[in-house]
């Protein structure tokens, strides 16, 4: 005798899966892709590297967020590097050996120094990148080698070349095995919808907590206060 309450509970539970699924590329894909559209239009970089790879990883730390449901501070590195690994990895294995090493010179670099970090290897050579928007896989993730004249004289520099339209390319190709997951994982389901909500509803900060901090003064929330009197 067929049990029709579990088939009605697995059906139920199914299409749940593939809405939250469709949601997911609705509310956060398909926005991304109207981003960068303009960004990327012609594969010509209209605007600085910069601003593209900024997007990207933002968009990397969200998704490390919704995939692990974690929003501590302290794992949000570790989260977008295993989300890299994981799905970036299956566009392109080559993001499972060295997508912590782009994470870190890219992401951190771009946001903390404004310029991709350059990396001194412990055999003593430079590494540093270069950015290209050409679309060429064979190009991308691929080291070349020269001489260039710096203040110390002719040294000997490594570049990590990537190329945005591949990365983003490879995000979007994750983006959707992610959702296709979502669609047939419960697990996964239910930590990206809890993640998702979880997102919706903002942070509190306190006035007393912000103070605190160094470059935080009271000016800042009499600006805010004085406006806030005269509505």
């Amino acid at each position: 005798m067929t049990n029709t309450n579990w088939d009605e509970e697995a059906i139920a539970k199914a299409m749940n899966r593939s809405n939250r699924a469709g949601y997911f590329e609705t509310h956060i894909k398909e926005q991304f892709q109207e981003i960068m559209a303009p960004l990327l239009k012609g594969k010509k970089i209209l605007f600085s590297e910069a601003l593209i790879l900024l997007l990207i990883f933002i968009h990397i730390d969200l998704m490390g967020y919704l995939y692990t449901g974690d929003s501590s501070p302290r794992n949000s590195s570790k989260n977008a590097v295993k989300f890299m690994r994981k799905y970036l990895g299956k566009a392109d294995k080559r993001y499972e050996e060295v997508g912590g090493l782009l994470y870190d010179a890219l992401r951190h670099g771009y946001v903390h120094l404004a310029t991709p970090k350059r990396i001194e290897l412990q055999d003593g050579k430079i590494l540093d990148f270069s950015f290209a928007l050409a679309g060429q896989r064979q190009d991308h993730l691929k080291v070349t080698k020269r001489e260039e004249l710096e203040r110390a004289g002719r040294v000997e520099i490594c570049r990590l070349n990537v190329d945005l339209y591949i990365l983003y390319k490879d995000l979007l190709s994750a983006m959707d095995k992610y959702a296709e997951d979502i669609r047939h994982n419960q697990a996964l389901s239910d930590t990206f919808w809890k993640a998702f909500e979880t997102r919706r509803q903002p942070k509190k900060a306190k006035e007393e907590a912000l103070l605190g901090r160094a470059y935080i003064r009271e000016s800042d929330f009499d600006f805010v206060r004085r406006q806030i009197s005269n509505l």
